[in-house]
């Protein structure tokens, strides 16, 4: 009987094994397998602008992740295996996300079946411009529906959004692997963003695109490897005109030209630039002595954009042109970097910009080549050549033409770009420009009812040291019994290579503390000048100015009380600089380290204390 019973158990545990691994396993994958192998054949039928292949399938592929969704629902034990456990829940959050994104693309394109023919899909392949105008026109016709997908690609941003890419490897077996979960991550992250927050900036985007009328903007390039308060010192500016969705740089050249044009209006006329006081203080001519001429490439000296934007205009009025544009974009070296790495190399000039790392920096061969044109224009060199205009103008053709394979790949980087205060809008229509405002892409200083941090440096003939430079910033916080706050700020600065010709030099520099109204100075450390307090934007502001050299390293210490008082909680918005890289950020509430991060874009925190 013992044996019989043995043979039993043993029956019993396979088919336990079989229902609760096997067969989930097996359905999960003929699942996937459908859906990856009909993902080709809806590309090609977006390719080959048949609507209704098209619409087919993207009801298969969103029935196979259907199907691998529910299966892998019966795997929920694997949740419990250590190490296992995360890959499996990372796994089930992609496959219901994407069976979520789906459903919602199905919805919209219900809802365009009737329009297929205005939208022109005729079965005759689209040009990369010509699918611009088709997208900008399916974007109209959707907006109306985006109330309806809303909760489907909510539900998918919930399912991916504790994923750590970070614990994936580069590759394996030769394919990328922890780049495409982020681009996967962020483009459902950011669909769900756009739906809630973005609806009124959706909604005017075919008219700021030039649907209904030509737009012009002023593209003015930051070179955020010399930062400025805005992003960086500007070096070049472009002329771009949209119209139906189509791009074209009419204008374009160094800024040196722009304030050659004002300094021979300013000597015939008076022009009331008298220059800041940090400028006059810390940003000395060439011939050491203090500055008494406003530059319009020293015009972005205010950390909030919109009030340096109009700076920046005031002056170009001086010269006599009114303003020929409808608005300003923003953009730093990080912009092309992004881009270019997306598309492709570049030729511009015999001159090539790529990706790739340049020995000569031991950074990407676009910024060093942008440097080295920024270092030409600088010396004011006659023959100098007018390239940004010609670059950005050929890299929007490439991604315009890309390939439907890249076009992800390019939405979420022009996207992150943004959110990450590499791209930044200043628009003359006041509607169009609150809209921006709400998804964060004008680079506002915000003033809040909780406490504050914005940290703002500016390289005041400096070079191009901000290539090198690095910091990490520690906030100790510390909540008196009377409930009010003590804080100290350390941030600490540190340059690892060596000097480099015009690259790497000293960095001069000019740093501002913004911190909430009302906050008072203890005591400071690491300023090689006397730290003022000052009030500015609706806040205090702590000001200092201190040198880094190559292969050295510089702390600055800001001691202060806040009159922010925290009720239960602990809360803080903490602004980044535009253009400034992604530095760590240490917060310590009463010596506990409540958070480590690397501040990407603006962040609010909540403590419980």
């Amino acid at each position: 009987m013992k044996p019989n019973k043995n043979k039993r158990r043993l029956q019993v545990f396979l088919i336990a094994i079989l229902i609760a691994l096997v067969i989930p396993s097996i359905f999960t994958f003929l699942g996937l397998k459908q859906a990856s192998s009909h993902v080709k054949s809806l590309v090609a039928a977006y390719k080959a602008q048949n609507f209704d292949s098209l619409k087919k399938e993207i009801g298969i592929v969103r029935g196979g992740l259907q199907g691998a969704d529910i299966s892998l629902g019966f795997l929920f034990w694997l949740r419990l295996i250590p190490f296992l456990g995360g890959y499996y829940s990372d796994a089930k959050g992609l496959v219901g996300a994407g069976a979520e994104e789906l459903t919602a693309i199905e919805t919209i394109f219900k809802t365009l079946e009737p329009a297929k023919s205005e939208l022109r899909f005729d079965g005759n392949p689209k040009s990369g411009p010509e699918r611009v105008t088709q997208a900008l026109g399916i974007l109209n016709k959707l907006l109306p529906v985006l109330d309806k997908v809303e909760n489907n690609l909510t539900k998918a941003a919930d399912k991916v959004s504790n994923i750590d890419t970070n614990k994936y490897p580069e590759k394996f077996k030769g394919k990328t692997v922890r780049k495409n979960l982020e681009l996967a991550k962020s483009f459902i992250m950011g669909a769900a963003k756009a739906s809630k927050e973005g609806k009124e900036a959706l909604a005017l985007a075919p008219e700021a695109l030039g649907i209904g009328g030509a737009k012009d903007y002023l593209l003015l390039f930051q070179n955020d490897k010399e930062i400025r308060a805005t992003g960086g010192f500007m070096t070049a500016y472009a002329t771009l005109t949209i119209n139906n969705g189509q791009v074209s740089a009419t204008t374009s050249d160094d800024i040196y030209r722009l304030d050659e044009k004002l300094l021979n209006v300013c000597l015939r006329k008076i022009c009331p630039l008298t220059p800041p006081a940090p400028i006059v203080k810390y940003l000395p001519e060439m011939t050491g002595k203090a500055r008494s001429a406003w530059s319009m490439r020293d015009s972005n000296i205010s950390p909030d954009v919109p009030t340096s934007a109009r700076q920046f205009e005031k002056m170009y009025q001086f010269l006599g042109e009114g303003l020929p544009f409808d608005g300003i974009i923003y953009i730093d070296t990080q912009v092309v970097e992004s881009l270019i790495e997306v598309t492709g190399p570049i030729d511009v000039y015999g001159t090539t910009y790529s990706a790739e790392t340049d020995k000569r920096c031991n950074c990407p061969n676009v910024i060093y080549e942008l440097e080295s044109y920024a270092e030409v224009a600088a010396k004011g060199e006659k023959d100098r050549k007018a390239i940004l205009g010609v670059l950005m103008q050929q890299i929007l053709a490439r991604s315009v033409g890309a390939d439907i394979e890249k076009l992800p790949a390019l939405v979420e980087t022009i996207a992150t770009l943004a959110n990450h205060k590499h791209v930044m809008f200043y628009m003359h229509d006041t509607p169009l420009q609150s809209a921006l405002a709400k998804l964060n892409w004008t680079g506002e200083i915000k003033n809040v009812d909780t406490d504050y941090l914005h940290i703002n440096d500016s390289n005041f003939a400096g070079g191009k040291s901000n290539i090198y430079v690095e910091q990490k910033v520690t906030q100790e916080i510390n909540i008196q019994k009377d409930g009010t706050i003590k804080k100290k700020i350390t941030i600490e600065y540190k340059n690892d290579q060596p000097f480099g010709n015009w690259l790497n030099g000293i960095n001069r520099d000019y740093v501002r503390f913004y911190v909430p109204p009302g906050s008072k100075l203890i005591s400071s450390k690491g300023s090689e000048d006397t730290v003022n307090t000052l009030e500015d934007l609706k806040k205090t502001v702590f000001d200092a100015f201190i040198q880094v050299r190559p292969q050295n390293s510089r702390k600055l210490e800001m001691e202060f009380t806040s009159p922010y008082q925290p009720k239960g909680q602990y809360k803080i918005l903490i602004q980044k600089q535009p253009g400034a890289k992604d530095f760590r950020y240490i917060i310590k509430i009463n010596g506990s380290t409540k958070a480590d991060f690397k501040l990407d874009t603006d962040k609010e925190f909540e403590f419980n204390i």
